[in-house]
Formats: C-alpha cells, structure tokens, sequence
C-alpha cells in the first residue's frame, strides 16, 4: 500500500518526529545538540516557519513547527542535511544518521498543541531522565518560563492563555505541571496518527488522498541522502560503497509508496534484479 503523502498549506502546524538510524545516539553529547538547535536557527532565518516548541532527546527530535510559504519537506530536507554533514564529519563515517524518511503529523489548528507541548516537554519525564521537564536542558520550556522570544515563537501560545503575559507564563506553568499518565495511549495519538482535530478536518483530508499523487521519486532520494552530492552521484549510477546504504533506504521507502522495481531501477540506473540482490544482502 502506498504511502500517503505530506499535507502541505500556507500556514500548516506540524508534529515532526525523527529517530537515529537504529535509534543509535544522533545527539548523544551537548556540542551535538547545540549544532542541532545552531542549524534550525539558520535555516530559520532563511526559510519562512516558526517553531513552537521542541525537545532533543540522545536518539530523536521532536519539533512543532508552522509552515508557511516554504514546504515543510523542503525546511526539514535543509535542516537534517545540514545536521547529517556535520554529524558525518564529527564521526568520520558516510550515509544518513537518520532512520529513513521522518515522521510528520498533520494539526489542525493552535488549540490542539496546548496538549502536544506538554507530551513533547514531557518526554525526558517519561524515559526516567529526570522527575520533571524543568529539569531537562535541551527543550523549549525554558522559553516559555523565562519569556523567551528568539528560536520559539512563544507570543501565539502565551496569548491564547492571556494577553497579560505574567498570567499567561503563570498558566502555562500549571498547564505543565501535571505528567499525563496514559503515556501509552498519547504517544500512539500523537505520533503515530497522521492528522490530529476534529473528525470533519480528517475526512476532508481523506478525500483529497483520492486525488493526490504519491512523493515522487526523486523526492524520496532527496530526503534519503545527507547531501545533494550524494543524490546526484547515486542518480549518475556511481557504485561507491558508502552510498549503498542510501540505495536500500530508497528503495524500501519507493517500495512503501506503491513503486515497482522497474520504476525504482529505472530512476538511478540499475536492474530489478540488481535491486533483489541489494535487499538480500541487506
């Protein structure tokens, strides 16, 4: 079954999740995680999207990020590809630290991620890191606390509460305060649900599935590769070892959108039955 593709819209609120490759450490010291939070605010200067709130766990991100005249494919395609370059070079090691293509869910509007951010917040809570999200460096609460406005965009979220800023910080600290117990049952809706709002917002997403065309080709290459380099040089047919396994995330990710073989081979080059042999070794 084909892989549903990315909703994207002027002003579109999105949960993006993204894991190490194996759920290995990506971001496993503070010079890593500083880079992260470095590379988001660059590109933040470039592309236009505000971010609403994060957190950088050892293995996996979490932002919640609006989109507006930039698709959200193209500022994570920036962000990760920046990240991987460094990380790479940090390690001197070749192909993606991502696992495959990242996870982006659809939000209806501001008054579905009062609850998200406090879930996102929570997550070094709910890995046993530490008894409460104001002792964990690397999130955005900071922000909303000490009334930060420079890498978050605190102002939509502090206003829904109140116009008066010290009784918004007030409410937003006692929205906070209390860990959601049913962690299970929050982590399967808000990360593994492809849009959250009301019922008539997913349907009507839904039907325009009927009449959207699937993530081409060369899109998930791009989102595979840690650079542009490496794109052209898979797409130009070279055999450097490194880029093998770039080829098998492809060709696993093509396979999850509904393309054949031929259609996958065909796009950088290579025979079906050179692509049977690469999934066997693999």
């Amino acid at each position: 079954m084909a892989r549903k593709p990315r909703i994207e819209y002027y002003g579109a609120i999105y949960h993006i999740i993204h894991n190490g490759n194996n759920k290995e450490y990506i971001f496993e010291d503070e010079e890593d995680k500083i880079y992260l939070l470095k590379v988001v605010g660059e590109v933040k200067e470039i592309y236009d999207f505000s971010i609403f709130a994060y957190i950088i766990m050892n293995n996996h991100y979490h932002f919640i990020i609006r989109a507006y005249n930039i698709p959200i494919s193209k500022i994570m395609h920036r962000i990760n590809t920046k990240y991987a370059k460094y990380y790479n070079a940090k390690k001197q090691r070749k192909g993606s630290p991502f696992e495959g293509r990242y996870r982006s869910i659809l939000i209806q509007n501001e008054s579905y991620i009062l609850n998200l951010i406090k879930y996102v917040h929570n997550n070094p809570v709910y890995a046993g890191i530490c008894s409460s999200m104001e002792e964990y460096k690397w999130s955005s609460d900071i922000f909303y606390r000490m009334n930060l406005d420079n890498l978050v965009d605190i102002d939509g979220l502090l206003d829904m509460f109140s116009l008066d800023r010290l009784v918004a910080i007030d409410k937003y600290k006692k929205l906070m305060k209390e860990v959601p117990e049913d962690y299970l049952s929050l982590k399967y809706q808000y990360e593994n649900e492809n849009i959250i709002g009301i019922d008539e917002f997913k349907e009507s997403y839904k039907k325009q599935d009927k009449n959207v065309k699937a993530i081409g080709l060369d899109e998930i290459l791009k989102n595979i590769c840690s650079t542009e380099e490496d794109f052209k040089l898979i797409k130009n047919g070279s055999r450097k070892r490194y880029l093998t396994q770039y080829k098998y995330e492809y060709i696993m990710e093509a396979r999850k959108n509904g393309y054949t073989n031929i259609e996958i081979g065909k796009n950088i080059g290579i025979s079906p039955r050179a692509i049977r042999l690469l999934l066997s070794l693999s």
